[in-house]
């Protein structure tokens, strides 16, 4: 394991670590926490809202018996900066819920305005409550903040002083907000990648035109790691993992990832910049579609598959790459059992896709 100092504190952290949004079930998440630290890993980041609720319990009972390996990092799902008594409440409630004495880190979570990072910083507000909830030994290092914002949001937020960490989307598809992750390491501030694989395309794609990103033995998400691992301002990526294979893959990419440089990384990321999707009639995305009286989103669907195609996903991963998508929803399972097949969509759609086969030859696949 390579590990990377978390901005000025000290403390040494992974450069692959937990993200807790994929759990499947607790035995899965049990099996996959404990072989991750085994082979070093040593940050968690969860939330109330992941898995239904169910992921910071989940991911609490698979480290107590470790507790001292790993840096628990929390989260709640609000909708903007709590007041100061908000946070000391949350906190208080989900360390009873989750059976621990203490979070290591406190996220404000999804930053993205001018006017939430405000209202986070001033007396009384989020940062002071986590700060108040530090004095009383609920929360060990410090608060951090995830991002969905503009860059002078980001960068104010880091010119506070306040937060230790910042998490944000980032990966070789999406490398819009890279001068966010030089700003960070210049100021002394961890920089933490989410959808390091973009949101599951990367571990799953096997298309000809990925073929640069496969090592031995491994698929695209080799190239991809590596790609993240070379830039020395990335404290650590965030991997959402859903079964023990994809962990020991992703592993892989580690082997002699030290001497990884800054030119292999501007190569990878010059030929990423080179490939090509696929063009023709396909989903839009554009929502006309959501007229479903049982609920069902063809929208959603429709464009999962779409890029399910365009990236030459084999036909076994069908399941993973659709519960991918499903991440924060019922199973692909629950949600394609709501379609009843009447083609009340089919006559919205502007593209003519033929909506219901896709569907019913789904439903096939996964035994609906």
């Amino acid at each position: 394991m390579i590990y990377r100092e978390l901005g000025k504190t000290g403390l040494k952290i992974s450069v692959f670590s937990f993200g807790a949004m994929r759990w499947r079930s607790e035995e899965s998440c049990y099996e996959i926490m404990n072989r991750g630290m085994d082979l070093g890993m040593n940050y968690v980041d969860t939330s109330s809202g992941y898995v239904g609720g169910k992921s910071q319990v989940w991911t609490a009972n698979a480290i107590k018996h470790r507790r001292s390996e790993i840096y628990f990092s929390n989260k709640s799902n609000w909708a903007d900066a709590p007041d100061e008594s908000k946070v000391r409440h949350t906190i208080e409630k989900q360390l009873r819920e989750t059976g621990l004495e203490y979070f290591d880190f406190y996220q404000l979570w999804g930053l993205g305005n001018m006017e939430t990072l405000k209202k986070a910083l001033a007396k009384g507000g989020t940062v002071e409550g986590i700060r108040k909830a530090m004095d009383e030994g609920l929360v060990r290092y410090g608060p951090g903040f995830t991002f969905h914002g503009p860059d002078e949001v980001f960068k104010a937020a880091v010119d506070s002083g306040e937060f230790l960490c910042a998490t944000i989307s980032y990966n070789i598809m999406s490398r819009k907000q890279e001068n966010l992750i030089d700003y960070a390491h210049q100021k002394g501030v961890g920089l933490f990648v989410m959808n390091p694989l973009a949101g599951g395309v990367l571990a799953m794609a096997d298309g000809k035109e990925f073929e640069f990103l496969k090592g031995p033995g491994c698929g695209s998400c080799y190239g991809a790691l590596r790609f993240l691992v070379a830039n020395r301002g990335i404290t650590t990526c965030l991997l959402g993992l859903t079964d023990i294979e994809h962990l020991e893959e992703n592993m892989k990419a580690l082997e002699g990832a030290e001497d990884l440089d800054e030119a292999y990384r501007i190569e990878l990321g010059a030929k990423m910049a080179e490939v090509q999707y696929t063009k023709g009639n396909f989903c839009t995305g554009c929502g006309y579609c959501r007229v479903c009286p049982n609920g069902f989103d063809p929208s959603h669907f429709m464009q999962a598959m779409r890029d399910y195609t365009i990236y030459g996903v084999r036909s076994e991963n069908l399941e993973n790459w659709l519960y991918s998508k499903y991440v924060h929803r019922q199973t692909p399972r629950q949600e394609l059992a709501k379609c009843k097949e009447c083609g009340l969509c089919e006559e919205k759609c502007p593209q003519k896709l033929k909506i219901v086969d896709q569907i019913r030859e789904v439903k096939a696949a996964l035994a609906v």
